[in-house]
């Protein structure tokens, strides 16, 4: 019987006895082989668990694991053009250097990430740059990347990325995909180095569609996300560096 934990000298030993065997069965065998070996690499429990069931307890290791992480994000509103091409021609009186940072789209965040109710988002894009940060007290938004008292309001929303920060469970009941059938397991990556398991999620109305996609590492660690609604905004953030370290000082709010 074949097993996880037959190591390298052992398989070579099972190799070579079954190198006497007629060709078709070797092949079976290998192949056999190999598919262990594959199934040895990835997370067991990923591999009994229902989609959403497993989206779902990734979820709770990612609501209860400090880390800091740095995204590489993209950000379309409604009506903005659908690509940098598309964009180009719309701008007038802007030099090429200039039209191509604007219409890329791509954007940073470095999200210092502390559950269940602290986290701060650094946000830089070609539009400018800004900091959401939100304590037990409240959130605050404030102009660059510095948090100065005479730069910070009080912030209304949780900013264009806020399916970072915000439940799965939830998202799938706010676009009416409770069910367990509306979740699908998608294709294994490798982000920022880290082995990533991937789901999606299709909702909306009858009108308009709106699709999310997440990717977690094993432990639990949000690496990707796309949160698209057919004919509105579109945004995706993908993990670039990650540390499961977070510092006190990135949650500290100015005296007024």
């Amino acid at each position: 019987m074949v097993g996880c934990g037959v190591g390298h000298d052992g398989r070579m030993v099972w190799l070579r006895r079954v190198g006497s065997l007629r060709s078709r069965r070797v092949f079976v065998l290998v192949v056999v082989a190999a598919t262990v070996v594959a199934a040895c690499d990835h997370d067991p429990d990923a591999l009994v668990e229902e989609p959403r069931t497993r989206l779902l307890t990734l979820e709770d290791l990612w609501f209860a694991s400090p880390a800091t992480i740095t995204y590489r994000t993209t950000e379309r509103d409604p009506g903005e053009a659908t690509s940098p091409h598309q964009c180009l021609r719309q701008l007038v009186e802007v030099d090429v250097q200039t039209g191509l940072r604007i219409c890329s789209g791509i954007g940073e965040m470095r999200l210092a990430w502390d559950p269940p109710d602290r986290w701060r988002m650094d946000e830089a894009s070609p539009d400018g740059s800004f900091t959401l940060l939100s304590i037990p007290d409240g959130q605050v938004r404030c102009r660059g990347t510095e948090i100065v008292a005479s730069g910070c309001v009080a912030a209304g929303s949780s900013g264009p990325f806020a399916s970072v920060v915000e439940r799965p469970d939830r998202i799938l009941d706010e676009i009416g995909g409770s069910g367990g059938s509306v979740v699908s397991a998608g294709p294994r990556r490798r982000i920022a180095g880290i082995p990533a398991e991937c789901f999606r999620a299709i909702g909306g109305s009858a009108e308009t569609s709106h699709r999310v996609e997440w990717c977690f590492s094993r432990s639990g660690l949000l690496l990707y996300l796309f949160d698209g609604v057919e004919g509105g905004r579109v945004t995706t953030v993908e993990a670039t560096d990650v540390s499961e370290v977070v510092a006190d000082r990135d949650f500290v709010v100015p005296a007024t």
